[in-house]
């Protein structure tokens, strides 16, 4: 057991689950790390699970041919990723796989797609008349961000979507 290594596996796409229910059938250890997705679906927050390196998954197993030929042979998988003038899988870095997966089960692989903004953030318009003008949040409510501009030396008040500004600067510290 000590000698065997990760190895990354190219899965076809879309049969990241067939190739590893196949691989574990064959006693073979597979993990396909998971990242957590916030986003912004239908006007509601949800979160999805996504492959962190979608078209792979990753094996565990001692370097012998027997072992990678079968591998290359299961079913959902193309065949593992090889650096090397004699083709034989290259093995990923030690201790790498371990620590990521160890940061999935923390739940520390999460992304979030949705800008949160708040009353005093300095934003800047990426579409629309006004495109490149700075203004500072006065409100949100859901999509609909209320925002003051100076536009010929006035302060105006307008509703922009939230998709049609970039933040400037957060009148907050981010909380980690």
């Amino acid at each position: 057991m000590a000698d065997q290594r990760w190895y990354a596996a190219r899965a076809k796409t879309g049969q990241e689950s067939i190739a590893l229910d196949n691989l574990a059938r064959q006693s073979f250890t597979a993990y396909y790390p998971q990242v957590e997705v916030e986003r912004r679906r239908r006007g509601r927050i949800t979160v999805e699970h996504e492959g962190l390196f979608p078209g792979y998954v990753l094996v565990k197993f001692a370097l012998e041919p027997r072992a990678w030929r079968a591998i290359n042979g299961t079913r959902g998988v193309i065949r593992l990723l090889s650096f090397s003038v004699e083709g034989a899988p290259s093995p990923l870095p030690v201790g790498e796989i371990e620590r990521l997966q160890e940061r999935e089960k923390q739940g520390q692989l999460h992304i979030s797609e949705i800008m949160r903004l708040h009353r005093g953030d300095t934003v800047r318009l990426k579409i629309g008349m006004a495109v490149d003008q700075i203004g500072e949040v006065v409100r949100t409510r859901g999509e609909r961000v209320e925002l003051l501009l100076s536009l010929l030396g006035r302060e105006i008040r307008c509703i922009a979507p939230m998709h049609a500004l970039e933040m400037v600067c957060s009148s907050r510290t981010p909380v980690r």
